[in-house]
Formats: structure tokens, C-alpha cells, sequence
């Protein structure tokens, strides 16, 4: 029990005399394993939230949607579901009236105006309720009044009170006494489709359905319905059935029928779920692996650092077993430091991710509890790394003749690694100017794991910020094409489809601020290739050869297949398709009578622009036949010398439903990413840590390695500042070693997770894979300036030498 109580008290020494080292050896591991927990828990979180928010506001299994502009009377869409094959499988059914609209709003003494959806449904309804997180909800005996309720996301981002009024299109005043949110807006989208454009730049109010009927002027109209199905029904099969339905009967209408998991959010969030995951696994797994390097050759180093009283204590006789358990205690005493520390970075940075999606996404739900599991698992490696890394070197010493484990500096070295090389290399300079180069080749086990540590944390940085640069490289390109010829533009909404010289077409041209009106047809479509891939569409019907704004056409030409389609890059990459091929196009097309039908037609693929959203896609005015609209709008594209004013102009313009900027779709956008980055800077910074923590213990633990060769040097002269300058070049020689490896190992993750992860979870935006000069600007910055600054924090100890002490030790 003394014996024991000893080598506890003997290890316990070697704490107090290397704690900062120990603490930082510990941080080390704690970053890894703490990291990995809060970034690997992210799946779970979310997948219990969606599931438990979805499941409590009931969210539809299909949803049927008329043609955009059309409109049927109210008990028409039930009766269509109730009469399907499947209609005794149906368990709830709710008509309601989703129209587009501008919402103006005040912020901090200025007006707010962006697009934005009246969605009117039944007070009660049994299917999407709306959650209501402050204020109270619309109740039945407010039907028919000017009372809504805002969306949360848009409501929290301008700093919007509980209860309020805005003004819709035609200047209408809505009071507004709560801010909820309904399934099909955990993640608002626009119209383009896009999920991320949301809080900043898109705008819902819930309101009863007669509400919305009366601020539509569509009385008694509805546009779509929505329905829940009794378990183990099979949503597409029922889809399949309504779609089919949809077009008989005395009055055919078109539409399109959507099953929950083809909803844009809805898709896009689980998938997210899948595509997010990935990515924080790879940057928790090189984070791990970082810190593993990093711990496993520190720890390895302090006990080397120790090799000489391991080659005494055998010369006096001291059983190897007992040499051992020193410097074992030692490492489990680092390891135990290491998961408690752990504990709480992990609690952090989980606590600080669970801040960062609860802001993003305000759902009814979150669960988020402490992963305890995943941090266990990255525990057992965080313990076991020391204690492997304790083993290794004190295995190699108890295998050796005692003589020589007692030697120190470059002696300890067997075979002198890779220094032999020197011999045939002429090197410049004074022998001690070759220190720090015989050094780093000397060691070459020693160099690997802690340029490969270095290098890790690198990777990770590499990753996160070039796709930051491709997000970056991806808006510039869409606000360049936006703006080409000038950003003067905005695009008027018209409440239904109006012919071109219409009063409301001339309401627009006539407004103040209007240089120049051209009216346009914005039409829903899908594409589809002849191996059966298919992209929905955006299709913007315009004068493609006038004197207005055209879009860039990087491939193909208008002259060469008049009145063909212009896809992006992205989708005519996704569809397989190049300039002079064809595809089938599926869209609506008004018959005489004035309803719609889905009609299949095959257009050719006249070039392609360079728009990063795959939705979007022209054709030119002269095709609008094909749509059964030859000489109709259903918005009107205006110029003038301030798109500001000459929104808020239009805003108040009768007919008009919304009015957007050429460049309002990119700016939010881009605020979207910004929200998203705050999850990149967590890795960031942990990883900006780890690569200093590592820098800092690998020149501490050199400096205690070479105590003795800096106070020869002392002793014959040299001043502090030339051992330090040997130092700083060393960790300069690692830190190169480690960055070169961190950027082709960076560049290659960056390149699969723009290529291959953002194609997944964001298949509507075409992105390409850029670094920036900054990325590698700051990649050098943190693997090798600071890296080779941080032995600069060993000068006051160095200052503080005993060199005869020093000289002395074990003699």
C-alpha cells in the first residue's frame, strides 16, 4: 500500500512540474473529443425536432395546387379527394387559398418590403395548424376581418413586436396578433424555390380562409387542398390517383399534386439532416484525429523527456515493471484530465450549436439534449491515446541497455533518422544554424505526427472556408448576372394573367420613377430528358431579341434555334442536355374556356446562361402560345433610376401583388448563408485552438527536450534571441510540413464536399469549387506563422535559466 501510495505521490510531482504542459496536453484531447460530440450529435437533434414538430402541428401527407393564377370554388378540391379510390383513406381535409402578396413592415423607423404569401385556411383547421409562439391566434368569430397571424422567422429577424399591423399589396392594413408558423414553413422558400431565402426576404401571414378570399378578390375561391392519410396508406399511389383526377369531369383543372416528401422544405431539411451530417462527421473526425495526433506525440515526447531516469533506475536494479507504472500513471492521470475537460468543451460547443439551429430554425420542438453516447465513444479514444502514446516510448526504453537509455540530445536518436542526409547536402550557414533542420529530419516518426496534427487542423480550415468561397463565388455570379446593364430593375406581381396592353400592364408603365415597362410570363414547368430525369422549372417568358435586359448565354445561340429554351448551366448539367437537343416540357396551357390543363410539348434546348439556380429559365415571347398566352402577363419588369422607390411606387399600385428587385432573391440569399456560417465559425475556432495547442506543446516539450543543448549554447555565448530564432525555425520547418499536407488534404475534401454534398442537399444551385487567394493566405497564416511564433512563449523561461543547474542534471 506505501509502495502505491509512492508512485501516486511520485506521478502526482510530475504534474505539479509540468501542469501547463499536462493542462494543455488535456485541452488538447478535450477539443477532440468535446468537438466531436457536439458537432456529431446534430443529426439526432434535428431528426427528433422535425419529427416531433411535424408531428404536432400535423403536417399534410399531399397536397394538390392549382395552376399559379387559377382558382376554383370552395368544396370543389374535397370533393375531388373525397371522390378518389382512396377517398375512405383520408383522415382529414382542408381547402384553403395561398396567394402571393407584398408585405411592407416598419424597422427601426424605416420600411420593410419583401414578398411574401397570404395563406388562408379554416379556423381549427385539422391539418398544418399554425404554432403561435407569441400572441394568441385568429379565432373563428375574427373570419372575414383583416387580422393575421406573422411568421415567426420573418417577425424575429426585423425585431418585430408580438402583435402589430403591416400592409399587403394595395396598401391594405393587416393587424397581425401573434407570430407563428405552420409545417410548410419551418424553412420559408420562395418562389423560386429555394429554401434558404427565407426570415429576411420573404414574408406569411396565416389568416381565415374568407380573410384571404376578401384581400384576394376571389371570393369564395380556393387553390389548394391539403390532406392526412391514415397509416400505411401510400401517399404516392393516392397522389398518382388525384392527378389523375384532376383533369376529368365537366370542369378540368390543372394542378400539380405533391406528396410531404417532395415538399421543397420539407425535402430540404431532412436532407440537410443527411448532407449536414457528413459534413460535421468530417470535420469532427479530422478534429478527433487532429487532436489524437497531437496528444499521442506529446505525450510520448514528455515521457521520452524522461528517458534518462528510466536508464538509471534499471542501472540501479529497479524492476521494469515498476519503471512502468510511472510514467503510466502519468498518461492516465493526462487521460482522465483530458475526458473531464472534454466533458465541458463538449457541453459547450453542443450547447453553442443547439443556440445556433434553434435561432435558424424556430420550430414548435427542439430536443437537444447532451449526445453522452457519441462523447463516450470519442472518450475511449481520447483515454487510450495517452496511455498508447505513454507505452510506446517507455517500451522502448525498458527494452535497452540501460547506457543507452542514458543518453541524451541527438544520441537518443537511433540511426540519427534521417539527419545523415545533411552529409550530401551543402547547407549554408554555421553548424548551429543547422540545428533546427537536423532536428526536424533526426525524428522522423516525431516530424510526421506532429506535422500530420498541424495539418489536420489545416484540412479542417481549408474545408470550411472554401466553401464559404464557393457560397461566396456562387452569389457574386448570381448578383453579377442580375445586375448586368444595370440593377435598376424591379419585376411587378399582377394579380392574375392580364393581357399586354391591359389597364393593369399600363398602371405599371404609367408609374412615377418608370422609364421603361416590358410585360413578362412566369410560368411553372417541368423538364424532363429522355432517360427519365427531370428539374422543375421556372420559365420566364420574355422578348429575348429586344433592346431590354437578356440574360448571358455561355453556350448556344438564339439565332441558331429560334424560340428554344435557355436552361442554366446547372440544369442542362443535370438533365444531360447541350444547345441543339431536345426535351419534353411539362407545363400548363389554358384552353379556351380559360382552365388549364397539363400538356406535354417538346421544346429544343436553344443555349444556356450562367445563373446558379437551376429553376430558372427563359423563353421568348413569341413561344407564349405554347402556354395558350400569346399576348398575356402575369407580371411586368420595370426600369428606373431607383429600384427603392420605385418599389415602394408599384407596392401601392392596383393589381400589382408583389414587387421584387432584380437583386432581391441574391441579397437574401446571401443573408441565409451568413446565418449558416455561424455554424462554420464554431469549427473555426476549435480548430484555430487545436492547431495553437499543439504549436505551443510540441516547441514547450522541445524546449524541455533541449534544456541541456541550449544551456551548452548559454554557456558558450549564444544569446537568448539565436536559440530562439532556432527554435522559431523548427516550428516554421513543422508548420510547412503540416500546411503543405493540410491543403491537398483540404483541397480534396472541399472539392467532395462541393461536388458531391451540396449537389445532395442543394440540388437547385449550381456551385463550383473555389479557393480563394485569401483561404491559402490565411492556411499559411495559421500553419506556419503561428505555428512558428509560438516558441516565442518559451523565452522567459529560457531567460530564466540555470544553466550550471541545468548542466548538472543526473550527473
Amino acid at each position: 500500500m506505501t509502495s502505491r501510495l509512492m508512485w501516486l505521490r511520485w506521478s502526482w510531482r510530475d504534474l505539479r512540474q509540468r501542469w501547463v504542459l499536462v493542462l494543455a496536453i488535456a485541452l488538447t484531447i478535450a477539443l477532440g473529443t468535446g468537438a466531436y460530440a457536439g458537432f456529431t450529435g446534430t443529426a439526432d437533434w434535428r431528426t427528433r425536432s422535425y419529427d416531433a414538430s411535424y408531428a404536432k402541428l400535423r403536417m399534410h401527407d399531399v397536397r394538390v395546387t392549382l395552376t399559379k393564377g387559377t382558382t376554383a370554388p370552395a368544396g370543389t378540391l374535397r370533393r375531388l379527394v373525397t371522390g378518389t379510390a382512396s377517398g375512405e383513406r383520408v383522415r382529414s381535409v382542408t381547402e384553403r387559398l395561398v396567394v402571393p402578396t407584398q408585405v411592407a413592415a416598419v424597422h427601426d423607423g424605416r420600411q420593410v418590403l419583401v414578398a411574401g404569401r397570404l395563406v388562408g385556411a379554416a379556423a381549427g383547421t385539422a391539418v398544418d395548424r399554425v404554432h403561435v409562439y407569441t400572441g394568441r391566434q385568429v379565432t373563428a368569430d375574427e373570419s372575414g376581418r383583416a387580422i393575421a397571424v406573422l411568421e415567426r422567422g420573418f417577425a424575429r429577424h426585423y425585431g418585430l413586436p408580438s402583435s402589430g399591423t403591416v400592409r399587403v399589396s394595395g396598401g391594405t392594413r393587416v393587424h397581425y396578433v401573434g407570430q407563428g408558423t405552420a409545417p410548410d414553413y419551418f424553412s420559408p422558400a420562395s418562389d423560386s424555390g429555394i429554401p434558404m431565402i427565407g426570415e429576411s426576404g420573404f414574408a406569411v401571414l396565416f389568416v381565415p380562409l374568407a380573410t384571404a378570399q376578401r384581400l384576394a378578390d376571389a371570393p369564395g375561391q380556393v387553390n389548394e387542398v391539403v390532406l392526412t392519410l391514415a397509416p400505411g396508406t401510400d401517399p404516392k399511389a393516392v397522389a398518382d390517383r388525384l392527378e389523375r383526377a384532376l383533369g376529368r369531369g365537366p370542369a378540368p383543372l390543372s394542378g400539380t399534386v405533391t406528396v410531404r416528401d417532395d415538399e421543397v422544405g420539407y425535402h430540404a431539411l431532412y436532407e440537410d439532416i443527411n448532407g449536414d451530417a457528413r459534413f460535421f462527421d468530417i470535420i469532427a473526425s479530422l478534429l478527433l484525429l487532429g487532436a489524437a495526433f497531437g496528444a499521442f506525440n506529446l505525450t510520448s515526447r514528455v515521457v521520452e523527456a524522461q528517458r534518462r531516469e528510466i536508464g538509471i533506475g534499471m542501472a540501479l536494479g529497479v524492476p521494469r515493471t515498476r519503471i512502468a507504472a510511472r510514467p503510466m500513471l502519468l498518461g492516465a492521470q493526462i487521460a482522465l484530465l483530458g475526458v473531464a475537460l472534454g466533458l465541458g468543451v463538449g457541453t459547450v460547443v453542443s450547447r453553442a450549436m443547439a443556440g445556433l439551429l434553434t435561432d435558424l430554425l424556430p420550430l414548435p420542438v427542439w430536443n437537444t439534449p447532451f449526445q453522452y453516447r457519441t462523447f463516450l465513444l470519442a472518450a475511449l479514444l481520447g483515454f487510450a491515446l495517452p496511455l498508447l502514446a505513454v507505452a510506446w516510448p517507455v517500451w522502448r526504453a525498458v527494452r535497452v541497455r540501460p547506457v543507452d537509455a542514458i543518453r541524451v540530445g541527438h544520441l537518443a536518436a537511433r540511426g540519427g533518422g534521417l539527419a545523415p542526409l545533411l552529409r550530401r547536402l551543402p547547407v549554408p550557414g554555421r553548424g548551429y544554424r543547422q540545428l533546427p533542420l537536423r532536428n526536424v529530419l533526426r525524428t522522423p516518426r516525431r516530424t510526421v505526427l506532429t506535422s500530420l496534427g498541424i495539418g489536420a487542423a489545416v484540412a479542417i480550415m481549408i474545408t470550411v472556408f472554401g466553401m464559404l468561397d464557393s457560397f461566396g463565388a456562387m452569389l457574386g455570379d448570381s448578383e453579377q448576372e442580375a445586375t448586368r446593364g444595370g440593377g435598376g430593375r424591379v419585376v411587378a406581381q399582377l394579380d392574375g394573367y392580364r393581357a399586354d396592353d391591359s389597364a393593369r400592364v399600363r398602371a405599371v408603365a404609367a408609374a412615377p420613377g418608370v422609364d421603361r415597362a416590358t410585360p413578362l410570363l412566369t410560368m411553372p414547368a417541368t423538364a424532363r430528358d429522355a432517360d427519365g430525369r427531370s428539374v422543375t422549372l421556372l420559365v420566364e417568358v420574355r422578348d429575348l431579341g429586344g433592346g431590354g435586359w437578356r440574360p448571358t448565354l455561355t453556350a448556344g445561340s438564339l439565332g441558331r434555334h429560334p424560340g428554344g429554351l435557355v436552361l442554366s448551366e446547372k440544369a442542362a448539367h443535370d438533365l444531360g442536355v447541350r444547345p441543339g437537343d431536345s426535351l419534353v416540357l411539362r407545363h400548363p396551357r389554358r384552353s379556351a374556356q380559360g382552365t388549364f390543363a397539363l400538356r406535354d410539348s417538346r421544346v429544343t434546348v436553344a443555349a444556356v446562361h450562367p445563373n446558379p439556380l437551376r429553376t430558372v429559365a427563359y423563353l421568348d415571347r413569341s413561344r407564349a402560345g405554347l402556354f395558350g398566352l400569346a399576348g398575356t402577363a402575369n407580371a411586368v419588369e420595370a426600369s428606373g433610376t431607383d429600384p427603392g422607390s420605385l418599389k415602394g411606387t408599384l407596392f401601392a399600385t392596383p393589381g400589382v401583388t408583389g414587387v421584387q428587385t432584380a437583386t432581391e432573391s441574391v441579397d437574401a440569399l446571401r443573408k441565409g448563408v451568413e446565418e449558416f456560417t455561424g455554424i462554420l465559425d464554431i469549427a473555426a475556432g476549435v480548430t484555430l485552438a487545436l492547431a495553437v495547442l499543439i504549436a505551443f506543446n510540441a516547441a514547450s516539450i522541445s524546449a524541455d527536450e533541449r534544456s541541456r543543448e541550449n544551456a551548452t549554447m548559454f554557456a558558450f555565448g549564444l544569446p537568448v534571441r539565436s536559440v530562439l530564432g532556432m527554435a522559431v525555425a523548427e516550428s516554421a520547418l513543422l508548420g510547412t510540413l503540416g500546411t503543405a499536407a493540410g491543403i491537398v488534404l483540404g483541397q480534396g475534401i472541399d472539392r467532395w464536399m462541393v461536388r458531391v454534398q451540396l449537389a445532395r442537399t442543394m440540388p437547385e444551385i449550381g456551385f463550383d469549387v473555389t479557393l480563394a487567394p485569401g483561404t491559402y493566405l490565411t492556411a499559411l497564416l495559421l500553419g506556419i506563422v503561428a505555428v512558428a511564433l509560438t516558441p516565442l512563449l518559451t523565452a522567459p523561461r529560457l531567460r530564466r535559466m540555470d544553466i550550471p543547474a541545468t548542466l548538472r542534471v543526473v550527473e
